[in-house]
């Protein structure tokens, strides 16, 4: 599918801008990128301006996830990314299914989605499968560098008009699923959202502290969040609890 205008017209106003991101970004540490896009000539143009900020570079460059998929298979030796930025309408195995397989292979490393403006449905499938932002590919580079930088510092970034689609989606959404959380688990996520720390947790439960932090590590799992207040948060806005 071809990239609309926005993005190549934004080319030249970003490559003006180059020198001052050069010069805001001297102690920045670089950012190693992937990038996984069907799409020629907007994976070559995206991949060149990336590596032309000073704090960036475009490691490697796939044309699907198979092609991920061997490389991170692979018994030779390779580096992890920074930051993964990939095409959700992939040929082959879609972005969607290739996060939830890259997550489970380097779950430290942010994946942020590159698309057209896509249904709400489609960017809340790529969220739970463990995307970190969401990116139109009409997006100005100046922002999408914004959203490189963000993912890497544990961060997220979607456009406005995205950010609001998903907002509506949520709140039109009823509890359909208490993502497969056991009893213990609900517990745990109960006694989380009144407050407790993991060792009151444990002193409640009478269960050791390496027993609740098991718990509430697969509570985040299952949940697809990073931390206990985003649980206890999507506990209370899901009425899991």
């Amino acid at each position: 599918m071809a990239v609309g205008p926005g993005f190549f017209l934004s080319c030249f106003k970003f490559s003006l801008d180059l020198k001052m991101m050069r010069g805001n970004s001297q102690n920045r540490d670089t950012i190693s990128i992937w990038i996984v896009e069907d799409d020629r000539e907007y994976r070559r143009t995206l991949a060149y301006l990336l590596d032309s900020v000073s704090d960036m570079q475009c490691a490697e460059i796939f044309y699907a996830y198979e092609e991920v998929q061997a490389k991170v298979e692979s018994a030779e030796p390779w580096t992890p990314p920074g930051v993964v930025l990939m095409d959700i309408h992939l040929p082959g195995i879609s972005g969607i299914d290739g996060v939830s397989h890259l997550k489970q292979r380097l779950p430290g490393v942010p994946i942020v989605m590159l698309t057209h403006f896509d249904g709400a449905d489609v960017i809340f499938r790529a969220l739970c499968a463990g995307a970190s932002g969401y990116l139109l590919k009409d997006t100005p580079l100046d922002e999408t560098v914004a959203a490189v930088r963000a993912a890497y510092h544990g961060g997220t970034f979607m456009p406005a008009p995205v950010a609001r689609k998903v907002l509506h989606f949520f709140t039109q959404q009823q509890p359909a699923s208490d993502y497969g959380l056991t009893a213990r688990e609900k517990e745990i996520l109960r006694l989380m959202g009144e407050g407790l720390l993991q060792k009151q947790i444990a002193e409640v439960l009478f269960l050791s502290p390496y027993t609740v932090n098991n718990h509430i590590r697969h509570i985040y799992q299952k949940l697809h969040v990073n931390s206990g207040i985003e649980a206890v948060s999507k506990a209370f806005r899901e009425k899991l609890i």
